[in-house]
């Protein structure tokens, strides 16, 4: 039995994503660079990307699912990847910039529908989901010819208004799943 089940019925889902883009080159030689794309005001471009979700004050957030991937298979995507580098995706809080999960989630191939199942409360006034990703490849045989390169990042977020299950973490279905799985669960709060 999945954990949304036991998250409260008047729960609405959000599925929310972004594109990111790394042209050959620029403005890394010889490299499609997502993280250190600016502009020539020394703005940077690209590496973030606002994910269309607006978080609201005290509401409780249930990250479910990920998915990722870029333009080009993943075979390739993996050759590709910068001696020494780890591709990781950061998912932000905005405006404070603060990360939502402990860590940067590690991109060490594509992800499908990958279980995250985390809970976060936004604490701040009116804000928004961000991601940020940092990634650079090289350019193997396969990509010769090949300009540009697109990442895809999506989530499925369930926005909880209910303040008895934000207080306490409980809803009458928690005590079912205890009994089913012998484990407590707990909202973490920040």
């Amino acid at each position: 039995m999945a954990l949304t089940s036991f998250i409260p019925r008047e729960t609405t889902l959000r599925v929310i994503g972004g594109s990111f883009l790394a042209n050959f080159g620029v403005p890394t030689a010889g490299k499609y660079d997502f993280t250190n794309y600016v502009n020539a005001g020394g703005v940077k471009l690209n590496s973030i990307v606002d994910l269309g979700l607006s978080l609201k004050p005290n509401y409780l957030y249930f990250f479910h699912q990920f998915n990722f991937s870029l333009s080009i298979d993943e075979g390739v995507f993996l050759k590709a990847i910068d001696p020494g580098t780890v591709p990781t995706l950061t998912i932000r809080d905005s405006p404070a910039r603060r990360p939502v999960f402990n860590a940067p989630i590690r991109l060490f191939r594509y992800f499908e529908n990958a279980a995250i199942d985390f809970f976060y409360q936004n604490q701040n006034n009116k804000g928004s989901l961000q991601a940020d990703i940092e990634c650079i490849l090289t350019q193997p045989a396969e990509l010769i010819g090949i300009g540009t390169v697109y990442a895809q990042v999506s989530l499925s977020v369930y926005e909880i208004t209910n303040d008895t299950f934000i207080r306490t973490g409980k809803t009458p279905d928690m005590a079912r799943f205890q009994r089913i799985y012998g484990k407590e669960i707990f909202v973490p709060k920040r």
